[in-house]
């Protein structure tokens, strides 16, 4: 259930002498597992993500999902994007119950799930609210909810906290630590914060600059359930100048 796999994944856009987006790329992703992919901006780490949601299509190499190759989106992947792009003439709840109102999901199943996703991500009290009257943070959170609803085996996040101050983006990542401890769908997660990556991830991949390839997968051995208090910890610090000595190592070869 929601196993990823890419094997020597190229993409190019815009014909044989256009631009590499990505070059050779191999990952595994297991069951459960939350893997950050982490880079520059512009090192494809968003085409890996949409090539995975089914939203572009590669140019060579192989990749499934669950075993089988990606042709198109399914409610099988869940996506969370920068901006939580909600419906602004619908209520809260209206965003969150739409997609398995869609499905043609039998209300009895989705609406204890909506209420309970909710209630995950702190917004019952906000049940009837429209997207304008809420904060950026909340909006991510709505966001989150609407994903999971569907119950995807795998959720695909590119850069959800990016846009977000640095308090909201801390309660955030703490939000996203505690659902997927408890639902422990596999994530596989965008961003160029290196403490990000840190915190929530059991594996960082780094990717180099375009054409983006990984060039190193560490696994990230500390203890769960975490926290936030894990940003101060001997381990963390050493975590990350591991990475960040890697990252300065990829840009100076390039």
């Amino acid at each position: 259930m929601g196993t990823i796999r890419f094997s020597g994944v190229s993409k190019i856009y815009g014909g044989p002498t256009g631009v590499r987006a990505l070059e050779n790329v191999d990952l595994n992703v297991a069951e459960g597992e939350f893997v950050a992919l982490l880079g520059p901006s512009g090192c494809g780490k968003s085409t890996l993500l949409n090539l995975l949601a089914g939203f572009e299509t590669l140019t060579d190499g192989v990749l499934s999902f669950d075993g089988t190759s990606i042709s198109k989106p399914g409610p099988d992947r869940g996506v969370v994007f920068q901006e939580a792009s909600l419906m602004p003439w619908l209520t809260v709840w209206q965003n969150v119950v739409f997609g398995p109102q869609v499905s043609r999901v039998p209300r009895s199943v989705y609406e204890p799930r909506a209420q309970e996703l909710l209630r995950l991500v702190g917004l019952e009290k906000f049940h009837d609210a429209l997207p304008v009257q809420l904060s950026g943070g909340m909006r991510q959170r709505v966001g989150i909810a609407r994903a999971l609803v569907m119950q995807p085996k795998a959720l695909l996040m590119d850069e959800p906290f990016g846009a977000l101050d640095a308090q909201t983006r801390l309660s955030m990542q703490e939000l996203l630590l505690d659902v997927w401890q408890r639902l422990k769908t596999t994530v596989l997660f965008v961003t160029h914060d290196i403490d990000e990556a840190i915190l929530l991830a059991d594996r960082v991949c780094i990717m180099t600059a375009r054409p983006g390839r990984i060039t190193r997968d560490i696994a990230i051995d500390l203890p769960r359930p975490r926290s936030i208090e894990a940003l101060t910890s001997v381990e963390f610090i050493h975590y990350k100048a591991t990475i960040m000595a890697e990252m300065r190592g990829a840009h100076a070869h390039h």
